[in-house]
């Protein structure tokens, strides 16, 4: 899978997507980046850790895998931001931040559909 092309991708699903990206199980970006003309509402040592917390929840939920079944994806909803992860094989997640607005639902069926390609 090439993790560019995926991203970029994903920033064309809807104007309101405001980042993409891959994230290896350390929380480092690995591709991916923010839509032209935006930037995170965090400061680049807070982005690494929001990263960070990303990847370890990631982890700490596949621990329940072997009694629900795999995580397909998680929401966090700020209020300025939310927060969409969707693991794309065992090392790695793709994390979309989108407007609070949208329906994510949205987002995350385009993924869905962008993944199985």
């Amino acid at each position: 899978m090439n993790f560019n092309e995926l991203c970029n991708n994903v920033l064309k699903i809807d104007e309101d997507v405001r980042f993409a990206g891959i994230l290896d199980k350390n929380g480092q970006l690995v591709s991916g980046g923010y839509k032209d003309g935006l930037s995170s509402h965090l400061q680049s040592d807070e982005s690494k850790m929001s990263f960070h917390y990303a990847s370890k929840s990631w982890e700490s939920r596949k621990n329940l895998s072997h009694r629900v079944g795999n995580e397909r994806f998680a929401i966090v909803e700020f209020e300025k931001v939310k927060m969409i992860s969707v693991p794309i094989d065992g090392n790695n997640i793709l994390l979309v931040s989108v407007e609070p607005k949208i329906d994510h639902n949205h987002i995350i069926s385009n993924v869905f559909s962008l993944l199985s390609k």
